[in-house]
């Protein structure tokens, strides 16, 4: 989680239901993502509701549950459902744009625009996570959709977007990949 992709961030690496592994990405990011110029294999995605995820095939690539954070790499132990994350609760990100970052979490009733990132109308329910940073940091810009939140080696969730006042982040609970059959790989 948290590496380059083109041209978004990759999120965690998950093992589907039928034995598969792969990575995810933002739901919103385009079907043909590459990682150092490999083309990863699509598999499907979700947008809309309290979705913004898809997920893709790695073939080529051994998959870890690993985040980069931009000094390292952190094990992912376990995985927090939004229903078990807080308002006031610290976390944290890293997106290929805006790097590592941290900040509380203000709302987990966040509703996004629903033309936000979306080709086609669809609309977003108010599941997602919305941080803010006290000393104003920007935690997320285009790029950084997909990547990884987390605190410690706890997965939270995956970057949706930028929220309206240009600095907040958006993320879209880690517990809802399971619609696509997929699990976070844990260490």
């Amino acid at each position: 989680a948290g590496l380059t992709l083109s041209p978004c961030t990759a999120g965690y690496a998950v093992t589907h239901s039928d034995g598969r592994q792969g990575i995810t990405s933002a739901g919103h990011c385009i079907d043909t993502q590459t990682f150092n110029g490999t083309a990863l294999d699509f598999v499907s995605s979700l947008l809309g509701g309290e979705h913004d995820v898809q997920w893709y095939e790695a073939p080529d690539f051994t998959l870890r549950g690993l985040i980069y954070d931009g000094s390292g790499n952190r094990y992912v132990r376990r995985t927090k459902s939004r229903a078990n994350q807080t308002v006031g609760s610290y976390v944290c990100k890293y997106g290929k744009t805006t790097r590592f970052g941290c900040g509380s979490i203000v709302t987990t009733n966040y509703q996004p625009d629903s033309q936000d990132g979306c080709s086609i109308p669809c609309s977003f329910s108010a599941t997602f996570i919305r941080v803010h940073n006290e000393d104003g940091d920007v935690l997320a810009e285009g790029g950084d959709s997909g990547g990884p939140w987390f605190r410690g080696n706890t997965a939270y969730g995956i970057m949706r977007s930028q929220a309206p006042d240009g600095a907040d982040g958006v993320y879209m609970a880690i517990n809802y990949i399971s619609d696509l059959g997929v699990s976070v790989l844990t260490e």
